[in-house]
């Protein structure tokens, strides 16, 4: 392992501050999760579970009519194109100015028949990674699982409970003095959010306190940090992430779990299922036989029913399965250098595009 020294950071270039401005207005009109989120995401869960008891059963998503304007993507291939003649880092702002571009489309596609083929183009394979992680999810749900003894639940909204993940969150919160306020949500696919200036936490699951613990070090260690560092640093691209950035940052956020010991068997397992899930929407399964997969694969039917909605939200977005392949590439990265972490803590970047950006950190 080698650790490669930076020289400090340069000056920005002016046209580096307009189009931060541009590509960051652009980005606050384009929410793929939230476009790509049920309204009716827990209500539907329970329908399902209940209905699953006499048979399978498709779901009946609704989503909000809310998409960008379609002239939004115009300007983001045009402001691309002048951003291709600015060299290498107007190359990195170009190549997020086009994924903002394509986020923008699966925003307006949410819900639709169109989203699937939007969804494979933006969530495409894209290096060695992707088949190391159908190989890594394979042997995960292939382990034996160790003995465990029942652990205690808590009820992740309780507000009277010390050690539940809203009163966790917001402690923790507070400790580290993070400008961010705490939202209970029903209808998160995940246990945890974050966004800009929140943490949302999904109401009324039942989880151990280790999950609680994994999922406060995710989200703040994971997310908000490097959040809040982007916006000190003195290149806009930090702050409006590099392209791939916000896939990196979930496999950087699954790496400070393993270095924490929180990628134990049942979360490798948990991992593994969304992979397998999502791999299975890359290859047009349909809802139920992506519940009756996860089921064979030896998922109970509450948790098959759940990651299959997550996978097949929006119509088939199936972003989970980046999530694997980019926990691979941080650790091979940092092995090999272990300064490229000091770029991806600060902002939204992409192991691709670190080296590029070190001297600005």
């Amino acid at each position: 392992m080698v650790e490669r020294l930076s020289p400090a950071p340069a000056r920005a270039p002016r046209w580096a501050a307009r189009a931060t401005a541009a590509l960051a207005q652009a980005g606050a009109r384009v929410r793929v999760i939230a476009a790509n989120t049920p309204a009716n995401l827990h209500q539907e869960l329970s329908r399902l579970e209940r209905a699953w008891a006499a048979g399978p059963a498709e779901p009946r998503f609704a989503y909000a009519p809310a998409p960008p304007p379609a002239e939004v993507r115009g300007a983001l291939d045009a402001l691309a194109r002048d951003l291709d003649a600015r060299g290498e880092l107007g190359a990195i702002y170009a190549a997020r100015a086009r994924e903002i571009a394509d986020d923008a489309a699966l925003c307006e596609l949410a819900g639709s028949p169109g989203l699937w083929a939007a969804a494979r183009r933006r969530y495409a394979r894209r290096d060695r990674f992707d088949a190391a992680a159908d190989a890594t999810a394979d042997a995960w749900l292939g382990e034996k699982p160790p003995k465990e003894a029942d652990a205690e639940l808590v009820r992740t909204d309780d507000e009277r409970a010390p050690a539940s993940l809203v009163r966790r969150m917001r402690e923790e919160i507070g400790r580290r003095r993070l400008p961010l306020r705490v939202e209970v949500k029903a209808n998160l696919a995940s246990l945890a959010a974050t966004g800009d200036g929140f943490v949302q936490v999904i109401a009324g699951r039942r989880i151990t306190r280790r999950d609680v613990e994994r999922t406060v070090l995710h989200e703040l260690e994971g997310h908000a940090a490097p959040r809040m560092l982007a916006d000190a640093a003195p290149l806009g691209i930090f702050a409006i992430g590099t392209a791939r950035g916000s896939d990196d940052q979930e496999g950087r956020a699954l790496w400070l779990e393993r270095r924490r010991g929180f990628l134990d068997h049942r979360r490798r397992r948990e991992i593994a299922l969304r992979h397998v899930a999502a791999r299975a929407v890359e290859g047009r399964a349909d809802f139920v036989a992506t519940v009756r997969l996860l089921q064979s694969r030896g998922a109970p039917l509450d948790a098959a029913l759940r990651v299959a909605a997550r996978v097949h939200r929006g119509g088939g977005l199936g972003r989970e399965a980046v999530y694997l392949p980019a926990l691979l590439r941080v650790e091979d990265a940092v092995a090999q250098d272990r300064a490229i972490d000091r770029v991806l803590r600060v902002g939204r970047v992409a192991v691709d595009a670190a080296p590029a950006l070190r001297g600005w950190v």
